[in-house]
């Protein structure tokens, strides 16, 4: 398991070390680095991947001999433009290094040359261990099986494309969602005891619906193959309700909080799972159970990492905590934020006691709602003391 990611000269980080757990929420205002870390992420997996197909005959580069070409832009869905914004402005410097380690401090360390004069829409890899697939075997985000969903998923589609897989996925937008559930079907997957709520058979449909009814009550997913098409049709019903809808008739909600329930069971243990804001399109209510999900994975074994900018999903966290679904210590929290005085983000890690409260609460750090109630006290009083038109 990962414990550490390493960052020099990558976007607005000078250097830092963000601190990983089996379950760590990123959190913070805009533009604070979040996304910034799980890209650092997915270029490192990036780099694991063309590392592998060389077959890990990785070795040193001289200067005009790059081991690596790592692309910017469509792998994994990232979007970082050239290589002439990608280093930090106050460094001056040309190179970046990316690195993971776990428990024992040994892991993967990667040094890039990203030129600041000619745009291209790759880096270089200039330095990685020979023996990169073997300390990549151990580290969560290098694995075979994994799972990374961006913030602007797919909306209601009434079909979605088959696809080839390795193995099954929702795809890193929810675009293969439908597939990835007739899939599981097909294979009689099994859920993670740990996964299985009370009173439910533990196949995978068994427990999608469960878990999508924490969020939807009563919510049906039907799947119908076509393979003629290369499509595979969704909709969706309430159980003991009306005839199965479209997913477009059934709101945002649903289709973007799906492919996160379908990868989460699907994730299976010692892999990844990364979760950019699972919060968006659900009220407060689901918001909370999505967080409990999220963490009941992580105790099924695999690494989750998510980005949010809901209390309620920090909130589910605790929940799950409190209910011994996940040891308090294997959920941790890191907030980011900037500060005039300081030339890249500030980092603020926190943890959980056995009673789910946390070990500090920096100014900013989900406490909006309490600064809100504030403003309107004073806002009333202000109003009180006026006279009456």
């Amino acid at each position: 398991m990962m414990r550490q990611v390493y960052l020099k000269n990558f976007k607005c980080f000078q250097e830092q070390r963000i601190p990983l757990n089996r379950m760590t929420v990123l959190s913070g205002g805009n533009g604070v680095g979040k996304s910034s870390v799980i890209q650092s992420l997915l270029l490192l997996r990036q780099t694991g991947d063309r590392a592998r197909l060389l077959e890990g005959n990785v070795l040193e580069a001289d200067k005009d001999s790059p081991l690596l070409s790592i692309k910017l832009n469509d792998e994994y869905r990232l979007t970082l433009g050239n290589s002439t914004t990608l280093t930090n402005a106050e460094l001056e410097s040309e190179e970046v290094a990316l690195g993971v380690s776990d428990d024992r401090g040994e892991g993967v360390m990667c040094r890039f040359r990203a030129s600041t004069t000619k745009p291209t829409t790759s880096i270089a890899c200039i330095e990685a261990p020979d023996d990169i697939l073997v300390r990549a075997s151990t580290l969560s985000i290098f694995q075979p099986d994994f799972h990374y969903l961006i913030a602007e998923r797919v909306g209601p589609r009434d079909l979605q494309p088959m696809a080839d897989q390795p193995f099954i996925s929702t795809g890193f937008a929810g675009e293969f969602t439908a597939f990835a559930i007739s899939q599981a079907e097909v294979e009689s997957r099994m859920v993670a005891e740990v996964l299985r709520l009370e009173n439910t058979s533990g196949l995978f449909r068994s427990q999608l619906e469960a878990w999508m009814g924490r969020l939807v009550p009563r919510a049906q997913i039907f799947t119908t193959p076509y393979p003629n098409l290369n499509r595979v049709q969704m909709a969706i019903g309430r159980r003991g309700g009306t005839a199965p809808l479209p997913p477009a008739n059934t709101g945002f909600g649903i289709s973007y909080a799906l492919p996160v329930v379908v990868s989460g069971l699907l994730a299976t243990p010692g892999s990844m799972l990364i979760v950019e804001n699972p919060e968006a399109h659900l009220h407060p209510g689901a918001q909370t159970a999505i967080g409990i999900f999220l963490a009941s994975v992580a105790a099924a074994g695999v690494q989750v990492l998510v980005e949010t900018h809901s209390e309620n999903v920090l909130n589910g966290v605790r929940l799950a905590a409190l209910r011994k679904i996940i040891p308090y210590n294997d959920a941790s929290f890191v907030f980011l934020s900037l500060s005039d005085e300081i030339g890249q983000p500030i980092l603020h890690p926190i943890s959980m006691n056995r009673a789910a409260e946390l070990t500090s609460w920096p100014p900013g750090f989900f406490d909006q709602q309490g600064a809100d109630l504030a403003e309107i006290m004073k806002a009333r009083r202000a109003m009180a003391g006026q006279p009456q038109s």
